[in-house]
């Protein structure tokens, strides 16, 4: 996972949106994680629709089973699968056994507390830093309760990626949010002078499902 660069106003695609909202205190992002991530690992082509089911969360928040400690086939099976429409609120919650099993291996992870509106403030929150490069053991122990971002953003199932990517920021620009796009549609840049307005997380959100939508 990326982290937000200080002074640059970088914010990448892969970056979670509880943790950019941890980060910025302003704007909850709703990013991929390392890889673009999302692929089911069979190399399917399209996308899936925005009506399937949130995803298994029992084990990823129950924290049992074997998880990413598994020697499996297919290093994505049994992950929680994220909606382009799960909120931010759900997605700590299928977070939480990625956050236990961060913890159990060494890595400060704190609670929520007042951070999330609508939130137990004693659920895990997101640990700073980049796991894969600060802990990467904890990161390869843990990956297996780690909630799959959306597929219709991973570049690997999307053929039409790169102008869903042009329309989403289109669609930001438009309603207010102010940010210039990267060339390789990894991320985002906030345009000179620009301040995120205060519904930044839901002009983010809607225009996600708006742009990645068939």
């Amino acid at each position: 996972m990326r982290t937000v660069m200080s002074g640059t106003g970088f914010h990448s695609l892969r970056l979670s949106r509880e943790k950019l909202l941890l980060i910025s205190g302003v704007v909850t992002a709703v990013m991929l994680v390392p890889g673009c991530s999302g692929s089911d690992g069979n190399g399917e082509a399209g996308v899936d629709s925005l009506d399937r089911p949130t995803g298994t969360v029992d084990k990823a928040e129950s924290g049992s089973g074997d998880g990413a400690d598994a020697e499996v086939d297919d290093p994505e099976a049994g992950r929680p699968q994220l909606r382009m429409d799960t909120s931010a609120v759900e997605e700590v919650r299928m977070s939480q056994g990625y956050f236990r099993c961060l913890k159990e291996h060494g890595v400060k992870v704190g609670k929520m507390g007042s951070k999330l509106e609508g939130g137990d403030p004693e659920l895990l929150a997101w640990p700073s830093g980049n796991m894969a490069v600060d802990h990467p053991e904890a990161e390869k122990k843990c990956l297996g309760k780690k909630p799959l971002q959306p597929p219709e953003t991973d570049p690997k199932r999307n053929p039409n990626y790169m102008g869903d990517y042009a329309d989403w920021i289109g669609c930001m620009n438009k309603k207010g949010f102010k940010v210039d796009p990267l060339p390789n549609g990894e991320g985002w840049n906030y345009k000179p002078g620009a301040t995120p307005p205060r519904n930044a997380d839901q002009i983010q959100q809607e225009c996600m499902i708006e742009a990645f939508s068939e």
